[in-house]
């Protein structure tokens, strides 16, 4: 059975802390956690770790756990580019899995994108205030420890309610600003998971615990799915609030349900191109296929029109939220004067993507695959990410098939 793990977020928000501690109270062990946090300490110039412990805690009568992190920092800010070589060097140092460093790396890499626009700099050129603190890379290296001491890496779905952002201001480096910041506004644009305000006038969601979220990439819902619970944490921070736990629960367990066929309503787009060359087409399917185009499939299909001109027929799939947006990239890039348009039912396979560290020729790489199943839970098909085989071809000087192969041999001894 396949492991669930439902964040819930929708009373008291997320901070780096409360996702750590409510993880250490669903068992995740504290003694691990601590050591790969004091094992950073030495890489942060200035830095003296004061207190770290986690204690038992209430908020508004409901026990919780609490990360209790006292520090005595001088350096108050630092560039994003030496950031990420400081996180890099702390995943070097600790006991992490090749999983869990690339989720503290990415992680990271979620809140300077945002910070670098959110400021209009480069990140060559951006400096860090809040983020560039012990404080947040003891929250993203004790996150990934739990994950990978609870196994969450590894054939498990994350599920996440609307996210809680409290109201008010807020005070930090760089003034006073409404709640939600602008860092966790800006990655809820990007993940796309549905904010609410309140029920607090303060900061109830973080950058850094928005960024976590973003890290796992959870399925949004409205109601909790159906699961056998095992476990159930409770994660609490340093503010009281009147009538309101200042919690974040989460709750790990299995789903017994088969896998099944599901349906769901997509844009069919389709134009015809009969004026542009090669090379221009190439560049159109591109960036097309960009992630953040967000397209669920790109076709070409040649033909011939009326007085027997050769035309390529483009058919392009997607979702209605974004079909305008794709509408007007085709309009710019094609010049064409109308585009068809069809709404179509279709059936599809239960589908998840996993991580798995592989080791080829003695280098170490992390790839995505992804894994479809039929109604009866049997699994029909293990696809390897395209882009990831690219790279390790790229990197190897392999031929593109020879490091197909070599991988789905790989992921066939590892009994999916």
């Amino acid at each position: 059975m396949r492991k669930v793990v439902v964040i819930d977020p929708q009373v008291a928000g997320i901070s780096g802390d409360m996702f750590l501690s409510a993880l250490v109270d669903c068992g995740a062990s504290k003694n691990k956690i601590i050591n790969n946090i004091k094992m950073i300490e030495k890489l942060y110039a200035d830095t003296r770790i004061k207190k770290m412990e986690f204690i038992n805690s209430e908020s508004n009568g409901i026990r919780a756990t609490r990360f209790l992190f006292e520090i005595e920092e001088k350096i108050l800010e630092r560039k994003a580019t030496e950031m990420l070589r400081i996180l890099a060097n702390c995943c070097d140092v600790t006991s992490l899995s090749e999983m869990a460093k690339k989720f503290v790396m990415e992680t990271m890499k979620t809140i300077i994108r945002v910070e670098s626009r959110i400021h209009d700099k480069e990140v060559k050129d951006l400096h860090l205030h809040e983020s560039s603190s012990i404080d947040t890379a003891a929250d993203l290296i004790g996150s990934a420890t739990a994950l990978d001491d609870l196994n969450l890496f590894f054939d498990t779905t994350f599920y996440s309610a609307k996210v809680a952002v409290g109201g008010g201001t807020t005070q930090f480096s760089h003034g006073t600003i409404p709640n939600p910041t602008n860092a966790v506004l800006e990655i809820f644009r990007i993940l796309e998971i549905p904010i609410a305000g309140g029920p607090v006038h303060s900061e109830m969601t973080t950058p850094t615990g928005a960024a976590i979220l973003a890290g796992l990439n959870p399925k949004i819902i409205s109601t909790y799915p159906e699961f056998i619970p095992h476990k159930i944490g409770y994660g609490t921070g340093y503010k009281k609030f009147y009538g309101v736990p200042n919690i974040l629960r989460i709750s790990i367990g299995k789903s017994n349900i088969n896998y099944s066929i599901q349906s769901d309503t997509v844009s069919v787009l389709e134009t015809n191109i009969d004026d542009m060359t090669g090379e221009m087409i190439g560049d159109l399917v591109e960036k097309l296929s960009k992630q953040d185009v967000r397209v669920k499939d790109v076709t070409l299909v040649s033909g011939i029109t009326k007085k027997n001109r050769p035309v390529h027929i483009l058919k392009v799939i997607c979702s209605e939220d974004v079909e305008k947006k794709i509408i007007e990239l085709i309009f710019n890039e094609t010049g064409t004067l109308g585009i068809r348009k069809t709404i179509n039912e279709r059936y599809k396979l239960e589908r998840f993507s996993v991580l798995l560290p592989i080791m080829i020729e003695n280098h170490e790489f992390v790839i995505n695959v992804k894994i479809s199943k039929d109604q009866h839970g049997k699994i029909i098909n293990i696809k390897p990410e395209y882009d990831n085989i690219k790279e390790i071809a790229n990197q190897l000087g392999f031929s593109f098939k020879k490091t197909m192969e070599t991988v789905n041999n790989l992921i066939f001894q590892r009994n999916l």
